[in-house]
């Protein structure tokens, strides 16, 4: 449902390396659309914002604690029950570091030497060949279980991030 990226410049580039969003809202859920807009949007915004004298890991996790309660929260008040829930893949390249932060089945990946690597793991629950169902999302519970990774980045490495849309459809080869 959104995508984005944000190369700043200058001093802002070496204090938080440049970011790059993927979100896809939960096909079930109402405000899947606003859900995954709102996290691609508020995280662009947001993580430029934080102090610089912060982590990479602390700025990101910071950031997207605060968006998953908002999503939460929203869906609670709703009346209707209207699910804000998304999935979210999130890549930080610093320096020649990229740092992974990922919640449901939108994947990362990396391509080094013309071979595709899965950078993240898909958080689904499989109930049969034809049928699986997402176990973590962006703003399905009021805490955030998300996954972690830092790799090197080398010279001529290519990073992909996808959504089922994609993947579920075009093979790895």
């Amino acid at each position: 449902d959104a995508i984005g990226a944000r190369i700043p410049l200058g001093s802002l580039l070496t204090a938080k390396g440049l970011a790059l969003v993927i979100a896809d809202g939960v096909s079930a859920a109402e405000a899947a659309r606003e859900a995954s807009q709102a996290c691609v949007t508020g995280f662009l915004t947001d993580y430029f914002s934080t102090p610089d004298t912060w982590s990479v890991k602390k700025s990101a996790l910071k950031v997207l604690q605060s968006l998953n309660r908002w999503l939460y929260g929203q869906s609670q008040s709703h009346i209707q029950g209207r699910g804000f829930l998304t999935t979210l893949s999130v890549l930080i390249i610093k320096s020649n570091t990229a740092y992974l932060f990922h919640v449901g089945d939108s994947r990362i990946y990396r391509i080094r030497h013309n071979e595709i690597e899965q950078l993240t793991n898909d958080h689904t629950l499989r109930m049969s060949a034809q049928q699986s169902y997402l176990a973590r999302a962006m703003g399905a519970e009021s805490s955030l279980d998300i996954d972690y990774r830092v790799e090197d980045v080398h010279q001529d490495d290519i990073f992909l991030l996808t959504t089922d849309g994609i993947h579920d459809v075009v093979s790895r080869k």
